[in-house]
């Protein structure tokens, strides 16, 4: 009986010991969910028009010439929002920007005003009808951290016709400068000339190629000193009258896709343009 007994009280000891193991263990209370870090403001650029322009006649009364150009100039919407090495890189960027157009709106009422007296000397010695004009008109489009800013320039200054051109201009917001499209690319010399092959490529299927300048080839494989543009579809390369050919052949651009350029630049220039 007293066995009976003992097996009894070892079997009750068990059963509370492997109750006891079921017990959920005390927790401590948990921390909150660590929140995401906000993500940085980054600068909001505006574009607005700078603008010049000057009229000319003569003594009568009798108008002889005129120019107006519209470039563009930098801002920055949210400033006040920016951290301090934000707001620092943005100055940068609108003092880098601004200064290089103000210094081409210097350059073009410059040629404008001396257009300007050439049209009155010319009134003087007889022109029977004189009509010059030296007209600009910039735009621009941003592709990641870069800005390309597209001038097209029409006038007349005596001669046999108008004359119309295009030029361009590139801007890294990442550095605050204006650069060479080819850096942009990984390996800007690959870039360069990998380019050119395909450019070259287009070109002579042209109807146009039988009127190029017989240095055309050497001409295209420079072709990130001309006109180069980086917009929604690519890159467009501009070349203007009288650069590879003849007035009368007029403007010939050309252009690369992102698909194409992406072999070129690499990746890091991808993430310049704001691809990948």
């Amino acid at each position: 009986m007293k066995k009976y007994w003992i097996v009894l009280l070892i079997g009750g000891l068990c059963l509370l010991a492997a109750c006891a193991s079921l017990t959920p263990a005390a927790r401590s209370p948990s921390a909150p969910p660590a929140s995401a870090p906000e993500e940085a403001v980054k600068p909001v650029y505006q574009f607005d028009t700078l603008s010049a322009q000057e009229r000319f006649a003569a003594g009568d009364g009798t108008e002889l010439a005129r120019y107006s150009y519209q470039l563009l100039t930098m801002s920055v919407e949210n400033m006040d929002e920016l951290a301090p090495a934000e707001a620092e890189a943005a100055a940068r960027n609108m003092e880098g920007f601004n200064s290089r157009m103000e210094s081409l709106m210097e350059e073009s009422v410059a040629r404008g005003r001396l257009m300007g007296e050439d049209a009155q000397e010319a009134y003087l010695l007889g022109s029977a009808s004189l009509d010059y004009y030296d007209v600009t008109e910039a735009s621009y489009y941003q592709a990641g951290r870069l800005v390309s800013v597209r001038m097209d320039t029409g006038g007349f200054t005596g001669g046999a016709h108008a004359n119309s051109y295009t030029s361009s201009a590139l801007f890294d917001l990442s550095i605050g400068q204006f650069i060479d499209p080819t850096q942009i690319a990984e390996a800007p010399e690959t870039f360069r000339t990998g380019a050119a092959e395909l450019l070259l490529e287009q070109a002579e299927a042209l109807e146009e190629r039988g009127d190029f300048w017989p240095e055309y080839a050497d001409i295209i494989a420079a072709w990130n000193e001309g006109t180069v543009l980086f917009d929604q579809e690519g890159m467009l390369v501009v070349f203007s009258h009288y650069v590879l050919g003849p007035y009368a052949m007029g403007t010939v651009e050309l252009r690369l896709d992102y698909g194409q350029l992406a072999e070129l630049v690499g990746a890091g220039g991808m993430a310049r343009l704001g691809i990948g």
